[in-house]
């Protein structure tokens, strides 16, 4: 058997600034997000709204020119 002599040097302060600096930005865009919560669910709200306000337009759009002509098959009657 051969044996080794010499010493390994293992240094790890990079590896834990790179950490440190990783949950420090992910702190950050959390906050970040949270601190949006409000705005970002108003958006939300707006944008449901908007999307049930066409709905109700096109159904309207669709609905009412076969009311008009059962009216006036009902008429001809």
């Amino acid at each position: 058997m051969m044996g080794t002599t010499g010493s390994v040097d293992v240094n790890l302060t990079t590896f834990g600034a790179s950490v440190n600096s990783g949950t420090l930005l992910a702190s950050e865009v959390i906050g970040g997000v949270k601190d949006q919560g409000g705005l970002i669910g108003l958006a939300i709200g707006i944008a449901i709204a908007v999307g049930l306000l066409f709905g109700i337009v096109f159904l309207v759009l669709g609905v009412v020119p076969r009311l008009i002509g059962k009216m006036r098959g009902l008429r001809k009657a």
